[in-house]
């Protein structure tokens, strides 16, 4: 079903040689990136709790075991190494990531940037052929990699929030 899909939305895609690849930056109606627009859009965040589309979770293709442990990690529910210490289960000197990085395991850290978990994500992309900044927090990743392609049709935005949660 997922390759029919994919298969459609590839089947009017033509290649044109004698035009030149342009990035967009939507974020100036020039369409024009410039350091000083990315830094008013930084400067601009509000440090506030991303939201998720309950879409962008509870996928039809995913099984239900699969959905709620994303869920978890979105929302920080996961027996990671600070939740446990943070719970008085384990103590603070148990805190350092499994994958060896030296550092205190953390939900990010494990699924996002760990050297040796996290590295996942760059084979995703080189797959995908895409080139992106992972963000800290794993709502802000799941949004950013659904619109990857920017606007994209419906059918596109299913598969990448697709691939994301199977490789979470």
């Amino acid at each position: 079903m997922i390759k029919r899909k994919l298969c459609l939305l590839l089947q009017n895609v033509t290649l044109q040689v004698d035009k030149e690849d342009r990035w967009l930056w939507r974020l100036k109606s020039s369409n024009d990136f410039t350091v000083r627009s990315a830094s008013k859009v930084l400067v601009n965040q509000q440090n506030t709790y991303t939201e998720v589309s309950p879409n962008a979770l509870w996928h039809k293709d995913i099984p239900l075991k699969v959905v709620l442990f994303a869920w978890r990690l979105i929302r920080d529910r996961l027996p990671t190494k600070d939740n446990l210490i943070r719970r008085g289960i384990i103590g603070p000197n148990d805190s350092l990531c499994v994958g060896g990085c030296g550092l205190m395991e953390t939900s990010p850290r494990l699924f996002l940037h760990c050297q040796l978990f996290g590295e996942v994500w760059h084979f995703i992309h080189l797959w995908l052929g895409v080139c992106s900044v992972i963000p800290n927090v794993p709502a802000d990743y799941l949004n950013q990699f659904s619109f990857v392609g920017g606007n994209c049709p419906k059918g596109l935005l299913s598969i990448m929030q697709l691939i994301w949660l199977a490789t979470v």
